[in-house]
């Protein structure tokens, strides 16, 4: 049976469990999650981490912040179109829907605005240098360079374990499992289960080697979680009701959200940084869709507005129309194929194992949305300017990391040492390097260690220092990234 009203959980981690009488009651846990979420330092860094191009100063360009908003415009509009059908075939109650629709709604547009959170400087390739420096260290294949972390015949099966879980977990940094645990573990927002796991959009732990089975291929397509909080995402699928490898049934409307909006906003970036011209555009566009045939997609959502662009000899301003009415043109039939995709396949996306992206099908709407992203890939991301910046934030991720490096390499006591007191004479540039470290990932750490016991204590130690630098790092936008590499590797 399907009842979305059990799926919307006003319940919180760390707070008591309180009691809603009405619709409105309910609503109000959710617009105190709206208030959290708007006044985090994690939204607000996002104005600094541009959208695709990387230490970009030109102010039109995307970065996170607006590229965010957009995605919450149309994931609003989705639930909307979703809610007007449900309503106008009597099935709104149906499937319990009622009561719940301005929960829906909120939800969905706090998880759109929060989606991108997780993303550390430089986006993907951030991600790379990340996983790439780790998995050297950690040795994913050989042997660490962290003795802690070796593999020794003294080892009881249960330590084995564990010290080939936390290297995998470690080398598999992921944008997606990093939003959960910032609003989870770091800023500890407290917001409601239903409201994070809005953002859970994929079910594979950071630790997973083994192979994913196929009815969860896209479910398990990246890391979605941490074995940091591996026992709250638990708790919050208890909670929710959601099965092993399942995602909540709203993350489907979120992500729905994001893809229709990127990919458009990709192409309008690029002409306006003068990678391509709006002709080469069309151009490129066309190719990728083929054959175009009077009143089919292509020529309704892309012909039309370029028409009146050439009537307007390509001037400036026919050139913003050209690209709001490709916008508007895309939304107008996306978000309808959205919203009805949604409705077909509601009983599996209620439960939470639909495995596909939501507008992922052999119709001429993901035809469309996959020429936008064809071109992007071919013909933007690329291009030498895209690539020589993200090489350079390949660098400096990289070199920030080899500047933290010696914190990893102080002996576990004389780590903890240097977290109590402050302060380590034997260790005077880890002393100052800690003292750079942001105050609430150094509250994150020791949280986690009062946590643990005696039992394999070293290990867990030594993961959760590893933790606590990549959440600074992670936590940087592109220009802080950018300026603190220059500067602590200023030579004289």
């Amino acid at each position: 049976m399907i009842d979305f009203s059990k799926k919307i959980n006003y319940q919180r981690y760390a707070s008591k469990q309180r009691e809603a009488f009405d619709e409105y009651s309910i609503l109000r846990f959710f617009e105190s999650d709206r208030g959290r979420i708007l006044n985090s330092a994690a939204i607000r860094r996002l104005q600094q981490k541009t959208q695709v191009f990387p230490l970009e100063r030109n102010s039109v360009v995307r970065t996170r912040l607006t590229h965010s908003m957009e995605v919450q415009q149309v994931g609003r509009y989705i639930v909307k179109e979703i809610v007007n059908r449900l309503n106008k075939s009597g099935k709104l109650k149906t499937f319990g829907l009622e009561n719940s629709v301005m929960s829906i709604e909120s939800l969905v547009e706090m998880a759109c605005l929060m989606h991108d959170i997780g993303n550390p400087p430089f986006g993907h390739f951030g991600e790379a240098a990340i996983n790439h420096w780790f998995a050297l260290r950690l040795g994913i294949d050989t042997t660490s360079i962290y003795p802690v972390l070796n593999i020794n015949d003294a080892d009881d099966d249960s330590t084995k374990s564990l010290k080939l879980k936390i290297r995998q977990d470690l080398a598999n940094f992921e944008g997606n499992a990093q939003a959960i645990r910032l609003v989870h573990t770091i800023l500890r927002l407290n917001l409601t289960y239903s409201q994070i796991a809005s953002i859970f959009k994929y079910s594979k732990p950071a630790y997973w080697s083994d192979p994913i089975p196929d009815e969860f291929k896209y479910l398990m397509k990246k890391p979605g979680y941490y074995l940091s909080e591996e026992s709250f995402v638990k708790t919050m699928s208890e909670q929710l009701d959601i099965q092993p490898f399942h995602r909540y049934p709203l993350t489907y409307i979120m992500e729905a959200a994001d893809d229709i909006s990127y990919c458009i906003a990709d192409l309008e970036d690029a002409v306006e940084k003068k990678i391509l011209t709006v002709q080469q555009l069309y151009h490129y566009l066309k190719e990728a869709w083929g054959p175009v045939k009077k009143g089919d997609l292509f020529d309704e959502v892309v012909n039309r507005p370029y028409d009146n662009l050439k009537k307007n000899e390509f001037e400036a301003i026919g050139i913003d129309q050209f690209f709001m009415y490709l916008r508007v043109n895309t939304i107008s039939h996306l978000v309808p194929h959205a919203a009805e995709r949604f409705i077909e396949n509601i009983e599996a996306i209620y439960h939470g194992s639909f495995n596909h992206a939501l507008l992922e099908d052999h119709d001429a709407e993901y035809k469309l949305l996959n020429i936008f992203k064809t071109v992007g890939f071919e013909h933007i991301f690329n291009h030498e300017t895209v690539e020589n910046v993200e090489l350079q934030g390949y660098r400096i991720i990289t070199g920030l990391l080899d500047i933290y490096s010696p914190l990893l390499n102080m002996p576990t006591d004389d780590f903890i040492k240097l977290v109590k007191t402050d302060n380590h004479k034997k260790y005077p540039i880890e002393t100052r390097l800690y003292h750079k470290l942001s105050a609430k990932h150094c509250v994150a750490y020791q949280q986690a260690l009062a946590q643990l016991d005696d039992q394999q204590f070293n290990c867990w130690e030594f993961y959760y220092r590893c933790r606590l630098i990549q959440d600074y790092i992670s936590g940087m936008t592109d220009h802080f990234a950018y300026d603190e590499y220059r500067k602590l590797m200023v030579t004289f």
